[in-house]
């Protein structure tokens, strides 16, 4: 339980204070009284919170119900009555258009009844749309937008776990273009990076929704295909990602054609976890290279 205070006496003692600092403080201020623990008057609202909520002075002594239309006066009735049962303050956060987070603190007088509630709350939007977007650069890669290692390691773990569970398969095919160096020696970067682009979307459109298309940097890329029943249907996607390079591409004024080579490992006969299946697909890939390119292989420890 909070330590008890006075908080009528204080505005009376200190108004001044207290309005000026209520007056310019940036987040939103809210003090409530309560009624019998359920039940919760406005008190005082400072200028931001009078804003963020359309209230205004009108409201003092007036019961939230009675200002609010009643689905959102449950939804603060209901965290007023939590951070009186908890009895110490509690953060809330409430998602929707804005995005708002709220500390809100129960006051207690002498005979350890709460009399009030001072909910000081602020606008995150922009704090957790930034901290979403790092969250997304942090597994994705920029110029694709696809999984990058990191996402695909995990990913390849989910894959692995579900392949013991259900006696299933899992494949990894490390894809690499051949001589894409070419085009960017030619025709520059920009061109280069506009063909990955298009490159990443004809690779997802090879897969299933539940597979997954990844990009390691440069012009390297990786499938993921999970709950294959044999090796063969692994063969079916290779073979239609070489299928669906080989028609024409066309990046802006600049028409080429161009093909890739592919290596294949599979779980878990090629490998017990994710490094080792990375690389024994790029072994394989190796060898597709090694043995005249826009081709295919499955890993074989032999070779």
């Amino acid at each position: 339980m909070m330590r008890p205070f006075d908080v009528e006496n204080l505005i009376n003692k200190y108004g001044d204070v207290v309005s000026s600092f209520f007056q310019y403080m940036p987040d939103m201020v809210f003090l409530m009284s309560v009624e019998e623990g359920t039940r919760f008057r406005y008190v005082l609202m400072n200028p931001s919170a009078m804003q963020a909520s359309g209230l205004t002075e009108a409201a003092y002594g007036k019961l939230i119900e009675e200002v609010n239309l009643p689905e959102k006066a449950e939804n603060l009735n209901s965290m007023y009555r939590k951070a009186i049962k908890e009895g110490k303050p509690c953060y809330h956060t409430n998602y929707g258009e804005v995005i708002g987070e709220s500390l809100l603190t129960p006051i207690y007088n002498s005979e350890g009844v709460c009399t009030h509630v001072l909910t000081v709350a602020r606008d995150i939007t922009e704090r957790k749309l930034l901290e979403d977007k790092l969250e997304y650069l942090a597994y994705h890669d920029v110029l694709t937008g696809l999984p990058n290692r990191r996402l695909l390691q995990d990913r390849m773990k989910q894959a692995m776990s579900q392949a013991r569970r259900t006696g299933s398969l899992a494949a990894v095919l490390y894809l690499d273009c051949d001589y894409f160096k070419d085009i960017n020696d030619t025709w520059g970067h920009e061109v280069g990076d506009e063909f990955l682009r298009s490159l990443a979307k004809r690779l997802s459109s090879c897969v299933r929704d539940n597979d997954t298309v990844a990009r390691l940097g440069g012009d390297e890329f990786v499938l993921l295909l999970t709950a294959l029943e044999s090796p063969e249907e692994a063969s079916k996607v290779a073979k239609r990602v070489l299928a669906t390079l080989q028609k024409p591409w066309e990046i802006g004024q600049h028409h080429f054609s161009l093909t890739m080579s592919i290596g294949i490992a599979l779980y878990p006969k090629d490998g017990a976890d994710s490094a080792s299946l990375l690389r024994n697909a790029d072994a394989a890939l190796y060898q597709s290279k090694k043995s005249g390119r826009n081709q295919y292989r499955f890993y074989s420890p032999t070779e």
